[in-house]
């Protein structure tokens, strides 16, 4: 099998898309000012995964979003900036 040296940067961004490559994919779709809306039985996990999964997307996109306030089987949110 052949290796293949990865830097720091290389690294930190393969495991930032890893398992958020969905996420990062819906928040490149998004306009600033639109948002999305997601519940817990449609991920499968809990409502904090779901949110800790759009920050790291968002982080490795360079963009901003901001959570609603909504019920606790819910998540929605929404892009400020690009």
């Amino acid at each position: 099998m052949p290796l293949e040296k990865l830097t720091k940067a290389e690294l930190a961004k393969q495991s930032s898309v890893g398992a958020n490559a969905e996420y990062v994919h819906f928040l490149q779709s998004l306009k600033p000012g639109e948002g999305g809306r997601t519940t817990v039985e449609a991920e499968g996990v809990s409502r904090q995964t779901i949110k800790s999964r759009l920050k790291k997307a968002a982080d490795y996109l360079g963009v901003k979003i901001r959570f609603v306030r909504s019920d606790p089987n819910q998540v929605v949110f929404q892009l400020l900036s690009k």
